[in-house]
């Protein structure tokens, strides 16, 4: 059974729908022939029984009629129960039927008197009865036709006539309302019959029968054909057979309409009505085949058709203007090759855009016998195939270094983590008094430390990598940084075997930069010379000013062969050394050319053979008041006087300031030990403290 609100699409539910429209499509069909012959016999004017007075009183005058020409004309017929006399107007008879005296004296009470205008031509004889046009030398008589006939026998209507029009006259008013609820109710029906089509209780997917794998336009043509039956069988029957075969084409036609919708509601909905024809389906396979012909090829066959299609209507038209033919054939000569050539560059640039759509990007576009646009749109393939193998090399080199990224952070981050663990193991398993306690701790402290520089400067290059880094530009002397950084570094390049040249202008060269980040790009440089630089060799630091710009070049000679890009030298957690045997991280130029970056500045490196050079450029700007500042205001490196401006730190500040961070730093829980290294570190960094140069300014 079905369940509440689907009993709609049940075949029961459908069958009584089906029924109810052709009920009321032929009761509203039976109310418009009411209302319809109700208005031709004037029904709503006049009582049924008046409308039959007057038919009748119709037939009668109309047999009189006739048998009066049947009298007049001589012709041998003559209308059974009917004698007529004529006579003119001085009452002379004019003509009588043979039993008109008998039917006189028998039946006087059915005598009927008419006037009639006889028409007569100029030879006397007779032409007709209240003629309407009238011929030279024709002549009309006034006549008084008398006809004796029984009415019962001249009636117009026979009982069953008289029995439906008693019906029609008694539905005359009822019809119209009728009607109206017949065809609501059918609309009604209607609407629900499409929407049920192709739906049954329990699920919502079209489902359809055997009759819906007909094609719809075949199932259309069949239809009609049909419908056409009854009617040549009405046309060749007998009035009453004509009436019968009419309902049966009616009956037929609505239910055909009815069929052919309900099926097309159904073939709607699941989207096939159009692609299910067969027309749709040859000329399909007429596309599909015209498809598969080259592009030349259907080229061909199109021009050849609206040629055919040309010649044929130029013979029918022009067939005799030999000029007009000669200048077509001219035309096509000249036209169909170029049209031709066109066809066959647009069928090689499909190829090749075929090609480089399913993935080959390594054959190139022969651009040979290509011409105008489509030559460049020729190159223009080539150029996207580039660039999509560009795009390709780019996507492999990253899901590489991404991988090496991984591998070295890994390696960097375990090896002190490593020597951590191991060592606190030991500490845990020694005696507090044990002289090797203070070994394992300064270990432990150390590679505490160097994990802390390296999670810090993770953390700062990823921070300037992604923008997120603080920046307060100011005027700077670049002249000022390249001197600061040659004294700093005096030390760590001769401890390295190194020669520092440093070259630089004596007039102030100013850039806006945050001093703080210019600070820690020189020294992420500086350390990555003194760590890969091979001794005995110079290393040059020069600053120069090139079209407005000041230009910074660090060049040192590699230690090891440089078998690795410049653009993989900036990634972070590469190294030089591939082997990851030196010290650091591999985030040091990763970090200054970000910091570069941010400033509005350019960091470009070059590797030619073991020549190793990094150059920033950075915008020159107008001298301003402090225009010899550095601007650096790292409180870790520099000192800032009175008026705010950075000044470099003497050997007498680093070393208060190592005493003092050695002082705070020996009330930790191993005093011995961090007190000894702070008090290195002091010692360290007071005796790598430039001493005041007293030709220099104050102000760095």
């Amino acid at each position: 059974m079905a369940t509440k609100g689907q009993f709609w699409r049940t075949v029961a539910a459908k069958t009584i729908m089906f029924f109810a429209i052709n009920v009321a499509v032929f009761t509203a069909l039976a109310c418009i022939v009411i209302v319809g012959g109700c208005v031709s016999s004037n029904l709503y004017e006049v009582t049924d029984e008046e409308y039959f007075e007057e038919s009748d009183e119709e037939c009668l005058y109309y047999s009189m009629m006739q048998q009066t020409n049947y009298l007049l004309s001589g012709e041998n017929a003559s209308i059974y129960g009917m004698e007529v006399e004529v006579t003119n107007g001085a009452g002379e008879v004019i003509a009588a039927t043979g039993g008109f005296a008998q039917a006189k004296a028998e039946t006087p009470e059915f005598v009927h008197t008419y006037a009639a205008d006889l028409l007569y031509d100029s030879e006397g004889h007779f032409k007709g009865m209240n003629a309407v046009s009238i011929e030279e030398g024709d002549r009309l008589v006034a006549a008084t036709i008398t006809a004796y006939a029984d009415p019962a026998d001249f009636t117009a209507h026979s009982e069953f006539n008289r029995e439906v029009i008693h019906i029609l006259y008694s539905m005359r008013y009822a019809a119209f309302p009728l009607a109206v609820a017949c065809f609501i109710l059918g609309i009604a029906c209607y609407i629900s019959l499409i929407c049920a089509a192709g739906r049954k209780p329990g699920t919502d997917d079209v489902v359809t029968g055997p009759l819906y794998r007909v094609p719809f336009d075949v199932l259309a043509f069949v239809t009609g054909i049909l419908m056409i039956v009854p009617v040549l069988l009405a046309r060749a029957s007998e009035t009453m057979v004509q009436l019968i075969f009419a309902c049966i084409g009616v009956l037929y036609f609505v239910n055909a309409v009815l069929g052919l919708t309900v099926s097309m509601a159904a073939r709607v909905k699941r989207h096939e009505l159009i692609r299910g024809t067969l027309v749709y389906k040859v000329l399909a396979l007429i596309f599909k085949a015209f498809c598969a012909i080259p592009m030349v090829g259907r080229t061909i066959v199109i021009l050849l058709g609206l040629s055919f299609v040309e010649f044929i209507y130029i013979l029918l038209n022009h067939g005799d203007s030999g000029r007009l033919i000669i200048g077509w054939i001219l035309a096509k000569v000249i036209l169909y090759p170029v049209i031709l050539y066109i066809a066959y560059m647009m069928s090689r640039l499909k190829a090749a855009g075929s090609r480089l759509a399913s993935g080959d990007i390594t054959t190139p576009v022969d651009t040979k016998g290509f011409v105008l646009d489509f030559k460049q749109h020729a190159v223009n393939l080539n150029k996207v195939s580039d660039s999509v193998g560009l795009a390709v090399d780019e996507r492999l080199k990253s899901e590489r270094m991404k991988t090496e990224l991984i591998t070295n952070v890994s390696h960097d981050i375990k090896t002190p983590l490593t020597s951590i663990i191991n060592y606190a193991s030991l500490m845990g398993t020694c005696d507090p008094a044990d002289p090797k306690m203070r070994e394992y701790s300064e270990v432990v402290v150390r590679q505490s430390d160097k994990l802390k520089r390296l999670i810090e400067d993770l953390v700062e290059a990823s921070k300037a990598s992604s923008g997120n880094l603080e920046i307060v530009p100011a005027p700077l002397n670049c002249c000022t940084f390249v001197s600061q950084t040659a004294g700093e570094y005096k030390e760590r390049i001769d401890g390295a075997g190194l020669t520092l040249v440093a070259t630089a202008p004596s007039e102030p060269v100013m850039i806006m930069a945050d001093g703080r980040r210019m600070m820690r790009i020189y020294d992420n440089l500086m350390n990555n010379i003194c760590k890969y630089a091979q001794p005995g060799t110079r290393v040059y630091l020069t600053l120069s000013v090139e079209d407005g710009n000041a230009v910074t070049v660090f060049k040192n000679t590699s230690a090891a062969e440089l078998n690795i890009s410049a653009d993989e030298l900036v990634e972070r957690f590469v190294r030089g050394d591939r082997s990851r045997n030196t010290e650091g991280n591999g985030l040091g130029l990763s970090i200054a050319k970000s910091m570069t970056e941010l400033q509005g500045g350019k960091f470009e490196i070059d590797v030619d053979g073991d020549l190793f050079k990094v150059t920033l450029t950075f915008p020159v700007v107008e001298s301003a008041g402090d225009s010899n500042t550095a601007g650096t205001d790292d409180t870790d490196d520099t000192a800032t006087d009175g008026t705010g401006a950075e000044t470099v730190p003497t050997k007498t500040d680093v070393v208060s300031a190592a005493a003092q961070a050695a002082e705070e730093t020996s009330s930790g829980a191993d005093s011995g030990v961090a007190a000894g290294v702070a008090a290195s570190v002091a010692a360290a960094v007071a005796e790598s403290a430039p001493e005041p140069d007293p030709d220099s300014p104050s102000e760095s």
